[in-house]
Formats: structure tokens, sequence, C-alpha cells
């Protein structure tokens, strides 16, 4: 793997880190308490709060996966996994803030998502090729 392809998987890791970091200690207190007050049905409130840590775990496997890549060459599946989800995320925000509410804009969803799988992705394409044999007969 090359230096620089490593240098982007780790890079991408600790985007992905900040994201948890900012996702369960500044936008849990601002969304789930509000939800809780809204007087939505107790269903409806507490789908949320299980889908918003099932986010947070999503992005802790992202972690997991380019730190994996970062230090293994044979893992850059896991590198393509993390960098597919993350842009998965970035067209999820994106379509939901032009197609559903734009209110979406105004929070870090349509934004996060992209930059992480770019850099994922600029890992994975920068990583030197392995050598392939030729078949000699």
């Amino acid at each position: 793997m090359s230096q620089l392809s490593r240098i982007f998987y780790l890079i991408a890791a600790t985007l992905s880190m900040l994201g948890v970091v900012a996702h369960e200690w500044l936008g849990a207190p601002q969304m789930l308490g509000p939800l809780e007050a809204s007087g939505l049905p107790p269903d409806v409130v507490w789908i949320h709060h299980f889908s918003w840590h099932v986010d947070t775990v999503a992005v802790l496997a992202m972690v997991v996966m380019f730190t994996l890549a970062a230090r293994h060459r044979e893992h850059v599946a896991l590198a393509i996994i993390a960098s597919a989800m993350s842009a998965s995320f970035a067209v999820i925000g994106i379509g939901l803030a032009t197609f559903a509410n734009a209110a979406l804009w105004t929070t870090p969803a349509p934004y996060a998502w992209g930059p992480v799988a770019i850099i994922g992705a600029l890992g994975v394409l920068l990583r030197e090729t392995p050598y392939l044999p030729t078949n000699n007969r």
C-alpha cells in the first residue's frame, strides 16, 4: 500500500470519528431532547432514538474499516465498503434535503459524508496495485 493511500484512510477514519463525537455529544442533545418534548407518540420518539444510535454504530464501523485498511494492505475491500457507506449517507442527506425538506440543509447531514467518501475513495484509487501474473502457457 502506498503511504499516500494509508494517509487518506487515516484521514477518513479521523473525520468519521469526529462525526461520531459530534453526532453523540453535540447532535443528540439538540435533537433527542426536543423530540421527547414534542408530544409525538412514544413509539415514534423511541424509533428515532434507536435510529440515531444505529447511525453512530454504523459510523464507528466505518472508523474500524478505514483503520484496518490503513494498517493492512490486504484490507482494501474494507476501505471500499466504508467509502461506499459514506457515499450512501451523503446521497441520503443531499437527497432528503433536496427532495423532502430543505430544513435538512441547516444540519450537517448533507455535508459531512461526501468528503469522507471522496477521501476514502482516493485512498483506494491511489493504492499500489498488486502484481498480477500473466497467463504464460
